[in-house]
């Protein structure tokens, strides 16, 4: 079901109807990062630095969009974060900005959400798909109305020019090529 919003049908979650407009991303309430398999575990790590706005518009249709700054990948070691910086990864330096544009987001019961989109990293431009939920609060105590959408989308890195890994004496890789991109954005009303 494709998400609307007019007079005779409300997008709603619960029994919240989601009014038009633009939200602008809560950073001190949100997260934007990654997970990949090192090794043997899984491996965690975020950006500093993002934004996202979602728009409803007067029919419904709901857009999100979304950047990340490459250059402000948090790690707890410094060697690795300068070798996520280099250009066997992120290539910060020639492709500062990872961006995200939603092409479709889809709203289901209890507030299930799949959003499909393109992601640009590297200069280079994928479609992808998330799933998640939405959830809506018209008031959150400050009188504004409140959107939280978590999401999570694989992608394979490799597409993206990032083939850099080292085989393991043992057998397998040091690094997955699968990654997962993790999204836990608030958003209240402009």
């Amino acid at each position: 079901m494709e998400a609307s919003l007019n007079d005779n049908q409300n997008l709603a979650v619960g029994t919240r109807a989601i009014p038009p407009g633009v939200y602008r991303l809560d950073p001190v309430h949100s997260t934007v990062g990654f997970v990949v398999m090192h090794k043997v575990s899984r491996f965690r790590a975020g950006f500093g630095d993002f934004d996202a706005t979602l728009v409803v518009d007067e029919s419904g249709a709901m857009t999100l969009t979304g950047a990340a700054q490459a250059a402000s990948v948090e790690v707890k070691n410094p060697m690795m974060r300068t070798h996520l910086l280099s250009p066997e990864f992120f290539d910060a330096k020639r492709h500062p900005e990872i961006n995200l544009r939603s092409t479709s987001m889809e709203l289901g019961e209890g507030g299930a959400l799949v959003v499909s989109g393109e992601l640009t990293l590297r200069g280079h431009t994928e479609v992808v798909s998330a799933v998640g939920t939405l959830t809506y609060v018209p008031d959150d105590l400050h009188g504004h109305g409140r959107v939280g959408i978590d999401l999570e989308g694989v992608v394979d890195r490799t597409r993206f020019g990032m083939t850099w890994n080292q085989k393991l004496p043992g057998g397998g890789v040091a690094v997955a090529n699968e990654v997962t991109l993790v999204g836990e954005l608030e958003f209240p009303k402009e």
